[in-house]
């Protein structure tokens, strides 16, 4: 690696990582596989409501999807680490297209409703973190001066999925059908993860031969970060829940729709300064001290409620001072990824939001039946509070371990 590599900054840090062999068409592919862990949620919610009539059955059914989601993204990842992405995937992606064709036949037939819940969990248990398996790639092609820039690239890459597929699937699922909206959300994860699968150059090579494991446990060192992005999950899920009620407590139900994809734009852009700038902090400390001041910036959501562009305002500051967290938990985990286990790995902080996000919402639900959105929105500064408090208490623990161990 020579120093021009090294000391790259700037947008040239995209370009170098782009132009490393095979990193476009996984990157691409990537963005293709992200769409079924996306947006499968809100496909099931629209196919459920529409069969039902009843938004509180389609959140039922969905519970068990987001759990089954966020318990098996780390034994999928690590069976990845022991035999390979390709053959995992692939063998992933059948159970996925079994369990969902599943479920879909079940609600269009008006089968028995514990059945969906079953088929729910199916569905959810049999989705890969295909995410983390590109963030592996990362690993093994991009040297560690280029990491920071390439991991913020697969931010950008999730924000980008966010933006574009919820309305998509929204819009062809009012157009067509929601059950057309599900499987085609489906079919673009499956032609993505095919695509991914395909690319074996650019896999992490296998590691059979380690000691196999009973139960998969995630390495200690990314503990810390793995629990405060439940944390960072519960933000998102209160911030949905808080922006809908604002909304529609405000008269135009059509704003959340904005709030939403103002979150998104500012986390991608605050994603790609991340990856250009060169930091002294280690991301751990990136972590703890960015979701401090993210915690900060939401204190004034509930203040900034009576006026909605002071409001998308502090969305747009909320939303770049979210992304170098994100970008950082994703850094901590790859550094910290024993040896034959960074899939896995990379799993658990994307598994850790994922559980979040219907904790957040239950809570920012309860304080909004119970008062209002000002009380919902203050969860949200609430949940970045815990994630930076939490971090900073496991980092010292693990520090207080080191020197037990020394």
């Amino acid at each position: 690696m020579n120093s021009q590599t090294a000391e790259a900054s700037g947008i040239r840090a995209y370009g170098q990582v782009l132009r490393l062999p095979g990193a476009r068409s996984f990157v691409a592919a990537g963005i293709l596989a992200r769409f079924p862990r996306a947006t499968l949620s809100l496909g099931i919610i629209l196919l459920v409501s529409a069969a039902t009539g009843s938004f509180a059955s389609a959140g039922i059914v969905v519970a068990p999807l987001v759990i089954g989601m966020a318990i098996a993204a780390p034994l999928w990842s690590s069976r990845m680490d022991r035999h390979g992405q390709a053959r995992v995937i692939v063998v992933s992606l059948g159970c996925l297209v079994l369990a969902a064709s599943a479920l879909l036949a079940l609600v269009l037939t008006g089968a028995p409703f514990w059945t969906w819940l079953v088929a729910a969990l199916a569905t959810g248990a049999s989705t890969p973190d295909l995410t983390s398996a590109v963030r592996a790639r990362w690993t093994v092609l991009a040297p560690p001066a280029q990491r920071t820039p390439a991991l913020a690239l697969e931010t950008i890459a999730d924000q980008m999925v966010f933006i574009a597929g919820p309305p998509a699937i929204t819009a062809v699922a009012a157009a067509v059908d929601p059950a057309i909206a599900m499987l085609g959300s489906l079919a673009l994860g499956v032609v993505g993860g095919v695509w991914l699968a395909a690319q074996r150059g650019t896999q992490p090579a296998p590691a059979p031969r380690g000691p196999r494991r009973g139960i998969v446990l995630p390495p200690a060192g990314v503990v810390p970060i793995a629990v405060a992005c439940i944390a960072l999950g519960g933000m998102f899920g209160a911030f949905d829940v808080s922006l809908v009620g604002w909304a529609e407590m405000s008269e135009r139900p059509w704003l959340a729709g904005p709030a939403f994809s103002a979150l998104a734009v500012a986390i991608a852009i605050g994603s790609v300064v991340t990856g250009a700038r060169t930091w002294k902090l280690s991301p751990a400390a990136r972590y703890i001290g960015f979701a401090a001041l993210a915690a900060a910036v939401a204190v004034g959501l509930p203040f900034a409620q009576g006026s909605a562009p002071v409001l998308f305002g502090v969305i747009l500051l909320l939303g770049l001072a979210v992304s170098p967290v994100m970008v950082s938990g994703i850094l901590v985990a790859s550094a910290r990824a024993p040896e034959g286990r960074v899939t896995e790995t990379l799993a658990y902080p994307t598994a850790a939001m994922s559980l979040g996000v219907p904790i957040g919402g239950v809570i920012a639900g309860a304080a909004l039946d119970a008062t209002g959105p000002a009380a919902a929105l203050i969860t949200i500064a609430v949940s970045l509070a815990c994630a930076a408090t939490v971090a900073a208490a496991g980092e010292a623990l693990l520090r207080v371990g080191r020197r037990g161990e020394g």
